[in-house]
């Protein structure tokens, strides 16, 4: 009689071994492997490392789903399921996070560390999804946890959802003194976008110091610098450059700079950045092209006469040439030629001519010299007076004290003028060259850009581009 109840007490030992190895396998092989992944991600995420820290998670994840799909009632499941939600949801498949975290919170066997970083995790998720005042809502609770992983993620997730919000003071608050090492570029660029410059200025200035060098530094630059914050824009590019990173780099900072300064006209230091920028590029690069082109219009911005214009395109080479910008240089420069060589006595269009060197080409000496031209080369036409006027409202470094002397000959030499009367005060309206100026500059510029479009588009398929 004892031998099968021995007989029946190794076959229970058996079953029992083969359970706990089985155990034993859902933990070894599902998740302990699974939490090792998810250990990788948080120390990522205490690097700044977003991106591998996404990658872990995943892992996570994956490793915790074998364990759900395989061993479906093991006493694994609540930690199984926090490591698949909160892996989800961390590596950017929320669908998938919430239903396994929402499973797992409605479990009793859930830690209270394990709810509140699959709360977070669920933050994270409603930042994904544009819900940026129920992430803040959820989040805020969390900032002040005793858990010093789960009060970090909180507050770099809720300085997320305030910077997408434009509550840029509020993300300083979430982060504190560490909001320049979190979220460093995001804060730039929501800074910028906020056109907030005195901070994209202060945090590009600190990255700059660091050599930490991104896409984002050159839209910082240029924006900086279009909306008048020109000094602030020239010290983030004289940062990086003390911080010496890639020459490439530099190139980039110091042509956009450049690029940016001759919008608004302070030639002598875009021409320095200009420089810099062929210097750190190096070779015949892009670069190197479109900065050639930019100073070659620097160079027509100085010249007195078309002729002088006329040497400067001549002596940019092919690469510099094939330029966007050249070229339409060089179209601009053909209007401004066929436009000055119209010979019909009035002067239409030398006018026009000069109206296209101040308005398209940003080139006021040149403008100047030509409207002056036009008054003594057709003293007779209705346009004399319009152009030496016109003349006078250029600044020019050349003729300072002449625009009161061009102004007094309106006056005087053509009293009857239209010109005149404005300057004087006077209605304009009634007399002669009121109609009949513009009606001849309307003429031909009708005339002749019709003329120079047809000589672009020939031009354009002889070079083979646009």
């Amino acid at each position: 009689m004892t031998r099968p109840v021995a007989s029946a007490g190794r076959r229970i030992a058996a079953v029992l071994g083969v359970w706990g190895l089985a155990t034993g396998c859902v933990y070894y092989n599902g998740v302990y492997n699974a939490q090792a992944a998810a250990k990788q991600g948080d120390r990522r995420l205490r690097e700044n490392q977003e991106a591998e820290a996404q990658a872990r998670f995943l892992e996570s994840a994956e490793r915790a789903e074998s364990v759900l799909v395989r061993f479906p009632t093991s006493k694994w499941r609540t930690r199984a399921l926090y490591l698949a939600g909160r892996g989800h949801a961390l590596s950017g498949d929320c669908e998938r996070g919430r239903e396994r975290i929402l499973e797992m919170l409605g479990r009793a066997d859930a830690t209270a560390s394990e709810r509140d970083r699959a709360r977070v995790a669920l933050g994270a998720c409603d930042v994904r999804s544009n819900a940026m005042a129920t992430a803040r809502l959820r989040l805020d609770s969390l900032i002040d946890s005793r858990d010093r992983e789960v009060a970090r993620e909180a507050r770099l997730w809720a300085a997320r959802a305030a910077l997408t919000m434009g509550d840029l003071d509020a993300v300083t608050g979430y982060l504190g003194a560490q909001s320049s090492e979190i979220l460093p570029w995001e804060l730039i660029s929501a800074s910028i976008t906020a056109r907030d410059f005195a901070r994209s200025e202060s945090l590009l200035v600190l990255r700059a110091r660091r050599g930490d060098y991104r896409e984002e530094a050159l839209r910082g630059v240029r924006d900086m610098a279009a909306a008048g914050r020109v000094d602030g824009a020239r010290r983030v590019v004289l940062a990086y450059d003390a911080a010496r990173v890639r020459e490439p780099l530099r190139a980039q900072l110091h042509y956009t700079m450049g690029d940016q300064l001759l919008r608004v006209e302070r030639d002598s230091l875009a021409a320095w950045h200009l420089g810099l920028a062929r210097e750190l590029a190096g070779r015949d690069t892009l670069v190197v092209r479109e900065a050639v082109a930019r100073t070659a219009w620097l160079a027509l911005r100085r010249a007195q006469t078309l002729e002088e214009s006329d040497v400067i395109l001549t002596q940019l080479d092919s690469g510099a040439m094939r330029t966007t910008f050249a070229r339409r240089l060089a179209d601009q420069l053909l209007l401004v030629r066929m436009l000055a060589g119209k010979a019909d006595g009035t002067g239409a269009g030398q006018f026009l001519a000069a109206e296209v060197l101040r308005d398209s080409l940003q080139a006021p000496v040149l403008a100047q010299a030509v409207f002056v031209d036009l008054a003594r080369r057709s003293a007779a036409s209705p346009l004399a007076p319009a152009a030496l006027y016109a003349a006078s409202l250029l600044p020019s470094p050349l003729t300072a004290d002449s625009a009161d002397r061009w102004r007094r000959r309106v006056t005087t030499e053509y009293a009857a003028s239209a010109v005149a009367a404005r300057l004087r005060g006077d209605d304009p309206s009634g007399l002669p060259d009121f109609v009949t100026a513009p009606e001849m500059l309307r003429f031909s510029w009708s005339e002749i850009t019709r003329q120079w479009a047809d000589s672009v588009r020939r031009l354009r398929a002889a070079r083979g581009g646009p």
